[in-house]
C-alpha cells in the first residue's frame, strides 16, 4: 500500500471512530426533534451529566460493566424527569418559549455538575486496554474498534426497537401526527418521556465512548455535543431515525480529512461547510423526509 493511500485509509479509520460517537449523540437528539420539531438544547448537558456519573461509578469502584448499564439508566432517567417537569407544560407553546426552557435546564445541568465535579478537565476510564493492530501499515486501535461496534451493535438494536415493537410503531405514528395519534388511542404522555429518555439513554452511549476515546471528560463536552447532534442531524436529515447516524459518521470523517490534509484549525470549519453545502441543494439533509408541521 503506497503511503500516500495508507494515510488515507488512516485518517478515514479515524474519521469513521469520531463519526460514530456523534452518530451515538445525534441519534438521541433527532429522536426528540423529529417528534417534536422542538430544538433540545439541553441534550449535551443530560449526556454529559450521565457520563459524569459514570466517572463517579468509577471512582467509587464499581465494575466497568455496571459503571456503563447504571450511567446511560441515569441518563434515561434525566431525560424522563426533564421532559415531565420542564419540557411537556410548554410543548404547545410558541416555539420560542421551549428553545428558552431548554437553555435552562442546559444551564442547570451544568451548574450542578460544575458544583459537583468542577470545571477543570479529568482523566476518564478506558474502557478496554488500548492496543493497537498493524494491518498492512494500517493501524487499528482497539478502542477504535470499541466505538464503531459499539454503535453498530446499538444501531441494531435501535431498528429492532423502532421497527418491532409497539414503543417505536407508536413513536413512528406520533412522528407523522401527534394529535391524530391521540386520537386513535396512542398514550402520547407516555410514549414522548420514553424517546425523551431513550435519547437520554444512547446519548449517554456515546458520551462515555467520547470520554473514554479520549481519556477526559469536562462540563464544556455537554455544549460540544450539543453543536455536534445538531451538526450531524441536520446533515443526515430529520424525520428519519437513521438520518443522523449516517450524517454523524460524514461529519466524522470530513473533519478528519479537514484536519488531516488542511490542519487541525480547519477541521471544526470545514465540518460545518460541508453542513451548508448539503443544505443549500437538499434543505431537508442527505437523508431527511419533508417536515409535517404539528398544529
Amino acid at each position: 500500500m503506497g503511503q500516500s493511500l495508507q494515510y488515507f485509509f488512516q485518517q478515514l479509520l479515524n474519521g469513521l471512530s469520531i463519526g460514530s460517537i456523534y452518530a451515538m449523540i445525534a441519534v438521541g437528539y433527532s429522536m426528540v426533534y423529529s417528534i417534536l420539531y422542538m430544538i433540545n438544547f439541553a441534550h449535551g448537558d443530560i449526556y454529559i451529566f450521565g457520563t459524569f456519573i459514570a466517572f463517579a461509578l468509577w471512582k467509587a469502584g464499581l465494575p466497568i460493566p455496571a459503571v456503563v448499564v447504571l450511567a446511560c439508566l441515569a441518563g434515561a432517567l434525566v431525560g424522563l424527569v426533564v421532559e415531565r417537569t420542564v419540557y411537556r407544560p410548554v410543548r404547545f407553546a410558541n416555539r420560542i418559549v421551549p428553545m428558552i426552557t431548554a437553555l435552562g435546564v442546559a444551564m442547570v445541568l451544568r451548574t450542578i455538575s460544575q458544583v459537583i465535579w468542577g470545571a477543570e478537565t479529568l482523566p476518564f476510564l478506558q474502557l478496554i486496554p488500548n492496543t493497537t493492530i498493524s494491518i498492512g501499515g494500517l493501524r487499528i486501535f482497539s478502542q477504535q474498534v470499541l466505538v464503531v461496534g459499539t454503535s453498530l451493535v446499538c444501531m441494531v438494536a435501535f431498528t429492532l426497537i423502532i421497527e418491532k415493537t409497539k414503543l417505536g410503531k407508536a413513536t413512528q405514528c406520533i412522528m407523522q401526527d401527534i394529535n391524530l395519534s391521540r386520537i386513535m388511542g396512542i398514550q402520547v404522555d407516555t410514549i414522548i418521556p420514553l424517546i425523551y429518555g431513550l435519547g437520554g439513554f444512547m446519548g449517554v452511549v456515546g458520551g462515555i465512548l467520547f470520554a473514554s476515546y479520549y481519556n477526559a471528560i469536562s462540563i464544556n463536552l455537554g455544549l460540544l455535543g450539543t453543536l455536534k447532534a445538531w451538526a450531524a442531524a441536520m446533515l443526515g436529515g430529520v424525520g428519519s431515525f437513521y438520518s443522523p447516524f449516517l450524517g454523524g459518521l460524514i461529519l466524522g470523517v470530513a473533519e478528519a480529512m479537514a484536519g488531516a490534509y488542511l490542519g487541525p484549525a480547519y477541521k471544526d470549519a470545514v465540518g460545518y461547510l460541508v453542513i451548508v453545502a448539503v443544505l443549500l441543494f437538499r434543505p431537508t439533509g442527505l437523508f431527511g423526509k419533508p417536515r409535517i408541521e404539528k398544529v
